[in-house]
């Protein structure tokens, strides 16, 4: 690729969304276009093109953006193929165009899911068996601030602590013991 425009560096994945949150959709698109895949295997690079995909990802109004730009790259890639008015090597490189960006779609959409997407780019300076853990906690919470079910509470502190922190069996409630 000819001058690609640098992925902007961040010392936290909160400060990398601001950024990325202040570019106009033109150089976000640039920047999304320009690093579809991996440009290099530089260790420094893999780094900063994985924090730019994961704060695509996590930030829901970046996640937004990022699939509007990239649906339009698509709509494009498939209107020149459907016009078939291009050589091999062209209709070659629009293919290709359209699989790498079939591929980031997937790539910011399969972060929509995972535990705390909704809490942004700043979740992801946790690891995923924090995430989850953290993920159900906050979601047990706020089911129990609206039901006040006590029970259901505790039922998620034990799966947790039996589950992800290795804990070998309930913890006693203040009324067991």
């Amino acid at each position: 690729m000819k001058d690609p425009q640098p992925l902007p560096e961040a010392s936290k994945p909160a400060l990398l969304a601001r950024q990325l949150r202040e570019l106009d959709e033109n150089s976000l698109g640039r920047l999304i276009r320009d690093h579809l895949v991996p440009l290099s295997s530089d260790h420094s690079y893999r780094t900063r093109w994985n924090g730019f995909w994961s704060s695509l990802g996590f930030d829901p109004v970046l996640r937004d953006r990022a699939t509007g730009i990239i649906n339009g790259f698509l709509d494009l890639a498939e209107g020149a193929l459907e016009a078939n008015d291009q050589d091999d090597n062209q209709t070659k490189r629009t293919e290709k165009f359209f699989d790498r960006c079939e591929g980031a779609l997937d790539r910011i959409l399969k972060r929509e899911d995972e535990p705390l997407a909704w809490a942004g780019a700043a979740a992801m300076t946790f690891n995923p068996p924090a995430r989850a853990v953290i993920d159900q906690l906050v979601l047990a919470i706020e089911k129990h601030r609206s039901d006040l079910d006590n029970e259901a509470l505790w039922a998620t502190l034990d799966s947790v602590r039996k589950q992800s922190l290795g804990g070998s069996g309930p913890r006693k409630r203040r009324s067991q013991r």
